[in-house]
């Protein structure tokens, strides 16, 4: 009996202590937790917008809409107002965490539509968003290569605090010199086509020279090979020499595949990449941009670049990209002028 009182002792003990261990926990969670209503933005993973301003030739170009919904945790019991700001601080502290080199954007090259929005009693979201846009009047003053704004919630009157981590939004705006325009279709380019080359010349950047003939032709089964390069094929370069000053326009080329067996299967295979240069005197160059696959429309075995404007230049440089294969080359190019 005595054995069994001790056991039913110690039962009640061990309970007692597991009774004990569980409010502490309790209380040590209740301690811990966030006993604030949180107001944040809830606009992407990020609370991040991002744009590329592009300047051409003629003009500038970019567009940026902003919005930062305005959320709280839990509704509030009373009409809750919350304000934001432009925090320059926050720039220079997200280039710290992040090894990022951002320009403060100035704050005149955008509308903001409205930086105090109200939460209704009873909601857990403002009934208007935060947005903020881009100033068209203002994208040839940013020059700089990458600019970011911080905006922080800095105000709630009613329920709730801004939440330090979710109570930001950035916006950042990249810079571009770009002359090579988006076009879909052949069709888009601007000027005219010419048919004569007479006194034109071209190279690799190796040396080697190419028979200019080859390539203006309009023949694109007798183009050059990388292989006859005079660099073991490795050459991916080609200079023109236009004799004169042209405003060019456009550009329209065409790659050359010759297959194991010798058929010729020209329209099946295009440049994966052409990267533009221009010079007057063939020696200081200018790079226009690099065109992609996707951004040269392909219409007859060609494809074909366009620029923003007639670009003044004598020499034109081309760096042509073509996957894995090393019997690719030029086989035709093109040149479109505006005057």
């Amino acid at each position: 009996m005595k054995t069994y009182m001790k056991t039913f002792a110690f039962s009640l003990l061990a309970v007692a202590g597991m009774a004990l261990t569980s409010c502490s926990c309790d209380e040590r969670i209740d301690v811990v937790g966030n006993p604030d209503n949180l107001v944040y933005f809830k606009a992407n993973t990020d609370n991040l917008f991002s744009t590329t301003v592009a300047h051409t030739p003629v003009g500038d170009f970019g567009e940026l809409t902003a919005i930062f919904p305005v959320r709280i945790q839990r509704p509030v019991s009373q009409n809750t107002k919350v304000t934001a700001v432009a925090d320059v601080s926050m720039v220079e502290a997200y280039n710290e965490a992040h090894n990022t080199n951002y320009e403060v954007l100035p704050a005149e090259a955008l509308n903001f539509s409205t930086l105090t929005v109200t939460i209704p009693q009873g909601e857990a979201k403002a009934t208007e968003d935060i947005e903020v846009t881009l100033k068209q009047s203002s994208l040839a003053q940013l020059t700089a290569k990458e600019y970011m704004l911080a905006l922080r919630i800095v105000d709630v009157q009613g329920d709730g605090v801004g939440s330090e981590d979710r109570g930001v939004g950035y916006i950042v705006v990249n810079t571009v010199e770009k002359s090579i325009k988006d076009i879909s279709s052949a069709d888009e380019v601007v000027g005219t086509l010419l048919t004569d080359y007479t006194g034109w010349t071209a190279r690799y950047d190796s040396g080697t020279d190419i028979d200019a003939a080859s390539i203006f032709d309009g023949n694109v089964t007798n183009g050059p090979q990388l292989r006859a390069d005079g660099a073991d094929g490795k050459t991916k370069v080609v200079i023109v020499d236009m004799g004169s000053t042209h405003k060019v326009s456009g550009l329209r080329v065409a790659r050359y595949y010759k297959a194991w067996y010798g058929g010729w299967w020209y329209e099946q295979y295009y440049f994966s990449s052409v990267k533009v240069e221009c010079s007057s005197d063939g020696s200081s160059w200018k790079e226009l941009g690099t065109a992609v696959d996707g951004d040269m429309p392909r219409a007859n075995g060609y494809q074909h670049i366009s620029f923003y404007g007639g670009t003044g230049m004598r020499y034109l440089r081309l760096t042509i990209e073509s996957g894995s294969s090393s019997v690719s080359s030029l086989a035709e190019l093109g040149v479109y002028i505006s005057e």
